[in-house]
């Protein structure tokens, strides 16, 4: 009658995984991993050129603002860099005038950054109007 009570055992391991089990977990965690990490490169290159950007802007409406301040500006072309306060940024600008006109002037300013990479470039155009004075 004891062996009534007995418990029927298992002849498979208990709780143990096979190989196969083991193998395929690894290579789904992998790509999962390799996924998210593909997702921190295209983040941080986003961010970098988010950066570029908003630096980009900000310079080319500082030189703007310089050339409106200018009582009457002359057209041609410039170019310089922006000092030690942004390493590696340059600009280039240009003021022409709008043909049948003599008070209207094109003003594009063009910011470069050069890095090991290679160059970015932002550029923008606005027209400065100088009335009689």
């Amino acid at each position: 009658m004891t062996g009534m009570w007995k418990k029927k055992r298992n002849h498979r391991a208990a709780g143990g995984f096979s190989l196969l089990e083991i193998v395929v977990a690894m290579a789904l965690i992998s790509i999962a991993l390799l996924a998210v990490s593909r997702l921190q490169s295209r983040n941080m290159d986003l961010q970098w050129e988010a950066r570029f950007l908003t630096t980009a802007r900000y310079l080319a409406q500082d030189r703007i603002a310089r050339i409106e301040a200018l009582a009457q500006p002359e057209p041609g072309t410039a170019s310089g860099a922006f000092g030690e306060d942004f390493p590696g940024y340059g600009y280039r600008e240009e003021i022409t005038a709008v043909e049948g006109t003599d008070r209207l002037y094109r003003v594009t300013v063009s910011v470069t950054l050069s890095e090991n990479a290679g160059e970015r470039a932002f550029s923008t155009t606005t027209y400065l109007y100088r009335g009689k004075g």
